[in-house]
């Protein structure tokens, strides 16, 4: 177990005083908080269709052991991801052949850890490089609503380990507005790669792209492993649902179907990106001598009015 602090900064410095609905809220969106940060990190999407897992629940159930006055400072404990799900999260990995990757979730973690970490780098607003989709983007939004009344922000932080806690403020609101914003909408998508890896522990591959982009793909139920050996090292294409990252690179391919790829296929071979997350062609430049001015003219133009009244005057 791992011990960490959740405060609402401000409020009363004499008196504990918050209103049950702000703290029901508070440790809600906590939770939801840590669940799609842990799932995100784990599968590679926050949130998906069905019931949640046990080790998902199991991995999220956190213990209140404190409640202090002032800034309404609580103290929880929570389990290590190896502590509460070891059949999910074991101690000791191992790779099959076919997959040279590292583990998702670095090990000893919890998944507070994980949902500081995401809100750590939403603060530094480099939406570029910012891994995370929309729902785990949402539940962070949600989070940093909670404060309210007399309390001006929230941190999160651990008690006995290393750094210094993730604070969230009024301001950061507005930033973690436009990420969610930003981040493109599931999309359909097609796409031609080279199967590059295979999880031994998990239904998804790795898909090499022809410019050297790696994604990762989940795979349908139906799908064998013996399928999955004759496609290892091939080009295959695959069809699905994209999820996205709030730069518009794919976070995670749902497949649908995967075959051998045809000579047809290669027309999908480009590295996906979401719809308008890249611009559909350059803009010329518009000048005098250029550009739709040149060609339809401007207005108003160098002509006087009794010029124009006799222009008109002649076309009827």
């Amino acid at each position: 177990m791992k011990r960490h602090r959740l405060v609402l900064e401000g409020g009363d410095a004499e008196a504990l005083r918050i209103s049950d609905d702000q703290l029901a809220e508070l440790l809600a969106a906590l939770k939801e908080g840590a669940r799609l940060a842990l799932r995100f990190q784990a599968e590679g999407i926050s949130s998906q269709t069905g019931p949640r897992p046990r080790w998902l629940e199991a991995c999220t159930n956190h213990v209140i052991t404190g409640l202090s006055a002032g800034s309404a400072v609580l103290e929880l404990e929570a389990p290590t991801l190896e502590e509460a799900a070891p059949d999910v999260f074991p101690s000791i990995v191992q790779f099959s052949l076919l997959e040279q990757e590292e583990p998702p979730v670095p090990q000893g973690s919890t998944a507070l850890e994980l949902f500081a970490l995401v809100l750590r780098q939403i603060q530094q607003g480099d939406g570029s490089t910012l891994k995370a989709d929309r729902a785990l983007l949402e539940g962070c939004l949600r989070f940093a609503r909670v404060p309210g009344g007399s309390f001006s922000g929230i941190s999160l932080g651990p008690i006995d380990g290393e750094g210094p806690p993730v604070i969230l403020k009024a301001s950061d609101i507005p930033l973690i507005e436009a990420l969610v914003q930003q981040t493109p909408l599931p999309q359909a998508i097609r796409f031609t790669a080279k199967l590059d890896t295979i999880s031994s522990t998990r239904p998804s591959v790795t898909l090499l792209s022809d410019d050297g982009e790696k994604i990762v793909a989940r795979l349908p139920g139906s799908v064998t492993t013996e399928e999955l050996r004759t496609l290892f090292g091939q080009r295959v294409m695959v069809a699905g649902i994209g999820h996205y990252r709030p730069s518009g690179r794919v976070q995670q391919i749902a497949i649908s179907q995967i075959h051998l790829a045809a000579a047809s296929d290669e027309l999908f071979s480009e590295t996906p990106r979401a719809w308008g997350s890249t611009s559909l062609f350059a803009p010329a430049t518009q000048e005098p001598g250029s550009g739709v001015a040149n060609f339809f003219g401007t207005w108003p133009g160098e002509e006087s009015d009794d010029d124009l009244t006799a222009a008109l005057s002649a076309i009827r």
